[in-house]
């Protein structure tokens, strides 16, 4: 008999002082993948979604040679500098003296296969498997893992709300924590926008703390990856001070 899925919203953000009690970023293992909450079934695509990041993707692809400021030291005395190989517009900042593009310094510079991000943010709002994501659009597996990292840190530093990347289902984890997460008061990762979800839970006995399901904001996930942490915390933090700019 065919199950209809489980739907999910965000019942509020977590504040960030909270972020560092949970057991997910610090511990990738407690997380898991959307599909195991939400089950199989028709999902429509979230259009918006899609225009925004083709919208914005089409901005930093435009050929105009206007310079941008500069994304490593913000100066806004740049000069023009011919075309990259991919005839995008380089440009040279007269302060710190360095070449830059209008992809420099945001999470989609250096993505492999560009040419198929088109597709990819059609199913961003969709809760697929990833495996299914990369057979469709026949790259790696690898390579939408990365994506989808890098396409919710990039909806972050559009919106530092956080409620763009919070439509984002494809490779979002979440962590089950306990209740009494809620009640620390560690510091937490800067611009944290984890968010406790609703709809998912059991009825359980009056007065007892059922556990939470949390969505894991991509900044926390970011922070949270084993390899090279302190770079991370470091990166997330540094894409959280340019969207407040």
């Amino acid at each position: 008999m065919h199950q209809r899925p489980m739907h999910l919203h965000a019942a509020g953000p977590i504040p960030p002082e909270v972020c560092a009690e949970v057991p997910y970023p610090r511990d990738p293992s407690q997380s898991t993948a959307l599909l195991h909450i939400e089950r199989s079934g028709h999902v429509d695509a979230d259009d918006d979604l899609a225009t925004l990041l083709r919208s914005a993707w089409r901005k930093l692809h435009t050929r105009s040679r206007r310079p941008p400021c500069c994304p490593r030291c913000q100066g806004n005395v740049a000069r023009f500098d011919g075309n990259d190989v991919s005839g995008l517009p380089q440009f040279f900042c007269l302060h710190c003296h360095r070449r830059f593009n209008r992809l420099t310094g945001t999470p989609m510079a250096r993505l492999k296969a560009p040419a198929k991000l088109w597709a990819y943010f059609g199913l961003v709002g969709r809760p697929m498997q990833l495996a299914d994501c990369a057979r469709q659009l026949d790259i790696r597996y690898e390579t939408v893992v990365n994506w989808s990292l890098q396409t919710r840190l990039w909806l972050l530093s559009l919106d530092a709300t956080g409620s763009w990347e919070r439509r984002v289902q494809l490779g979002v984890h979440y962590a089950v924590v306990p209740a009494s997460t809620l009640e620390g008061s560690s510091p937490g990762l800067q611009g944290c926008q984890c968010v406790v979800m609703a709809g998912a839970g059991a009825a359980t006995p009056e007065g007892s703390q059922a556990p939470l399901l949390m969505r894991v904001c991509a900044r926390c996930e970011l922070a949270g990856r084993p390899h090279a942490k302190a770079e991370n915390v470091k990166r997330a933090n540094q894409i959280q001070e340019r969207a407040l700019r």
